[in-house]
Parts: C-alpha cells; structure tokens; sequence
C-alpha cells in the first residue's frame, strides 16, 4: 500500500488536539517515523462538519486524484445531530444506511481495502446543546447510528473498527476528544491496521 485516505468529520480533521493535531496526524508520524523501505502517503482529508452526504460528493475524486490503495472513514456524529426535534437528524436513519451502502459501493471502484471507524461517545452534559450552536448529540443517537454502520460493514464484508468509548476527561468540550482522548483513538486505528497488514 502506497496511499492511504482518511474522510470524515471534525474528530477525524483534528479538531482540539492543540499537542499534535488529531488521531490521523499521529497516525501520520507514526508512519513516517518507522523503519524500513515501506512507503506510504497518508492524506487526510477530513472537514469539520464533515457527514456522510459530504463524503459522497467529494471523496471520489480525491481518493482518485491520489491514488488511493486504501480508504478509511469515520463518520455518523454529525448525521446523528438534531436540531430542535429529537426525531429530526441532519441526516435521518434511512437515508444514512442508504449513504453508507452507497459510500461502500462507490469505495470499491476505486480500492478493495476500505475501513469504516466507529465515532466515540460524547459528554452529555456538555452537548446537550453544546457550546458553538443549538446542536444536539446524544449518546444513545450515536450509538443507534453507529449500529449502522456496523450493520452494513457486516453486510458488505467491510472491516468496521469500533474506537471505543471515552472517559469525559478525554473530550475537550462534551463531543470533541482532547490530546488524550486522540491519542487513545490512534493507538486503536493504529493496532487495527497492523491487524489488517494495512501498516
């Protein structure tokens, strides 16, 4: 594997990790530092905001452009938000399941070796609405969420990594983890790629 690409949300950009800068950029020093001839170029190409609807406009073309020999996304919190009504998600239950079929489908033109991550728990007490805007997460919305997409890996035959959940002193604002919590979520993408003989 000579490229890998990383989609997702503000979790998977970096956001609060003022140490390093994110999971997926210890995962690239990580890479970087090891010995040996191996040679891989991680890109991540994460946004805040980041959902399943952004991923399927845009990702094509930039895993295609870099050549991408492995995908790995993490996504679902931002779908999972609700607005006023617990009921009424920025992306509703169906249509996500229908969006991460169809990620994987369109995934697959491009490259066999696809991961999707599981999203971390949040602070309830910090999101319930958390700071920035009237925006509302739930833990028990994330996990129905990340059922998903456990159900379809399961169905496609893709490997699905459950990061796992946080301690509250691991989020930097009840939703987005702090240095310690990235670190704990990086120590786990990188265990499962070396699993999956990725790294």
């Amino acid at each position: 594997m000579e490229s890998l690409c990383i989609f997702g949300d503000s979790t998977a950009w970096g956001a609060w990790d003022l140490e390093i800068g994110g999971w997926a950029k210890r995962l690239w020093f990580y890479i970087g530092n090891r010995e040996g001839d191996d040679y891989l170029e991680l890109y991540n190409l994460s946004i805040s905001g980041g959902t399943t609807e952004t991923i399927l406009e845009r990702f094509e073309n930039e895993a295609k452009i870099r050549h991408a020999d492995g995908i790995i996304f993490q996504t679902g919190a931002n779908d999972a938000l609700y607005i006023s009504d617990p009921n009424e998600h920025l992306v509703s239950p169906e249509k996500f399941r229908a969006n991460v079929t169809e990620i994987i489908k369109r995934a697959r033109l491009i490259t066999e070796n696809i991961i999707f991550m599981g999203f971390e728990d949040c602070d309830e007490s910090k999101t319930m609405p958390v700071s920035w805007g009237s925006f509302y997460y739930t833990n028990e919305h994330l996990s129905h969420y990340k059922g998903i997409i456990q159900d379809v890996c399961s169905e496609q035959g893709i490997p699905y990594l459950d990061v796992g959940l946080l301690e509250n002193d691991e989020f930097e604002d009840g939703l987005h983890p702090n240095a310690k919590g990235h670190e704990k979520i990086f120590q786990r993408v990188k265990e499962f790629l070396v699993e999956q003989k990725w790294i």
